[in-house]
């Protein structure tokens, strides 16, 4: 929007020329500047973020030049910078019915409207920069509309604004970028990889495209070719921490801790100490039972950030493990201290309780992470909840599942009911769930022995689950 230079411009070097201003900034006493000297100053001002002078100098600058509108536009966007958004708007307002339409004007309307969050108002004047704007400028502007749209959370429009811009631009890595977000809010996966990979075709060296890549691999639990992009993207740039710690990510999904490990050393070896990563090598060591490892990298992200309520949940799910309670206890409601928003930590909490005898403690630890559980998200929790108030409150067991909105309307409670009706000698009941279960949620059906173990003795569960 604005130039900057500080070589000669027009005749006059700025740096001069700013010498000067200031001495009449300072006394509040302007001189004279030709026209093209002093926007040139302004333009300085302004991406120098010094906007009180900027204002100050066009205001002087229309005095001299009062149908020079430039100077009016030039004051209007120092207000705006200023934060004074409503007589900024006026003003611009006012240039667009007496002025030529022009670029800067339309982007400094689009601007505000902006910054008002009015973003109808925004897309509207941006769409009109466009119509003006030269191809270079076009992609920054594709862009901002994009922006708005994605503010407003319609990521089909903005997607559609995306495609056009890269029809027009397709090596804009800028617009790829923004493009393969917008697919990723509206989960089309193939989308944003046919994206990179188009990008790749024409520039095969991007490292951060190789990145983005395996993140959207990822999410399609493509496993093979995740990990191939990552490694482009290493090959590229072996200075690139985000590849090698989401090399390890990936390992840990696939459950592959020993090359997880690998992968987060070598993020320690390039960035140094990460509170983060220790939080992440100590629960690779504790999914391998390597407990005196775990509690080390989880000490080692506590000293570094010693509020890490995860690395705090960590060290209790490792003392429990290694039977020391009271310490598993302690560290556990230190997570909890720290962040009690979280329901996965009131689960732990419920579940070492429970195994320690604590049933009424247990029971309120159950009860405030089903409070905080976003709507059926959890399966295990539902069934760890009901199967322990089947144990310890039986007789309230069908009113809590009557009552409680989440937990009647969860697939993983006719789940539970399968082992429940089965236990009550409810035979037929307890298979027409599972059947019923089979048909709408086929993948949480075929996780029933790893739930209730027992039921593997019985030849109507397996024939079922293995006819699948």
């Amino acid at each position: 929007m604005f130039d900057d230079e500080d070589e000669e411009i027009y005749g006059g070097d700025v740096n001069d020329d700013l010498v000067l201003f200031n001495t009449m900034y300072e006394k509040n006493e302007y001189g004279y500047f030709d026209a093209d000297r002093i926007e040139a100053l302004i333009d300085h001002l302004l991406v120098t973020n010094q906007f009180k002078k900027a204002k100050w100098a066009a205001e002087m600058a229309r005095e001299h030049f009062p149908f020079n509108n430039l100077f009016y536009l030039r004051q209007a966007q120092a207000m705006s910078l200023m934060g004074d958004m409503k007589e900024s708007l006026k003003m611009l307002s006012h240039l667009e019915k007496v002025d030529t339409p022009s670029l800067d004007l339309y982007l400094s309307l689009a601007s505000s409207f902006s910054q008002l969050r009015d973003s109808e108002s925004a897309i509207k004047y941006f769409t009109k920069a466009l119509e003006l704007a030269e191809e270079e400028e076009r992609a920054d502007i594709y862009i901002d509309i994009a922006m708005e749209y994605e503010s407003s959370k319609d990521y089909v429009s903005a997607v559609k604004t995306l495609e056009k811009a890269m029809s027009e631009q397709p090596l804009n890595e800028s617009i790829v970028y923004e493009l393969a977000y917008c697919y990723d809010q509206v989960k089309e996966y193939e989308k944003s990889i046919d994206c990179f990979l188009k990008f790749l075709d024409e520039d095969p060296y991007s490292y951060t495209a190789w990145y983005n890549l395996g993140n959207a691999y990822v999410k399609l639990k493509k496993i093979d070719k995740a990990l191939q992009a990552y490694d482009y993207c290493i090959v590229i740039n072996d200075d690139f921490v985000p590849a090698y710690y989401n090399t390890a990510n990936t390992y840990v999904e696939i459950e592959e801790y020993n090359k997880a490990i690998e992968f987060y050393q070598k993020c320690i070896g390039i960035d140094g100490d990460d509170a983060l990563t220790f939080c992440s090598l100590g629960e690779c060591y504790e999914e391998l039972e390597r407990y005196d490892e775990a509690i080390h990298y989880y000490e080692k992200c506590l000293v570094l950030m010693p509020s890490f309520s995860d690395a705090w949940l960590g060290k209790g799910v490792v003392y429990e493990a290694m039977g020391d309670y009271p310490r598993a206890l302690s560290a556990v409601r230190m997570a909890i201290d720290l962040d009690a928003t979280i329901y996965g930590y009131h689960h732990v909490l419920a579940g070492i309780l429970e195994k320690h005898g604590e049933i009424s403690e247990a029971r309120i630890a159950y009860e405030k992470a089903i409070e905080l559980l976003p709507t059926g998200s959890d399966e295990d929790l539902i069934i760890d909840y009901l199967s322990f108030l089947s144990k310890e409150y039986n007789d309230e067991l069908f009113e809590v599942i009557e009552q409680n909105e989440i937990i009647n309307n969860s697939d993983a409670t006719n789940l539970f009911l399968v082992n429940e009706f089965w236990t009550m000698n409810k035979r037929t009941e307890a298979l027409a769930l599972l059947d019923e279960l089979m048909i709408t949620n086929l993948s949480l059906a075929k996780s029933l022995f790893l739930h209730f173990e027992d039921l593997k003795e019985y030849g109507e569960f397996t024939s079922r689950i293995e006819e699948e």
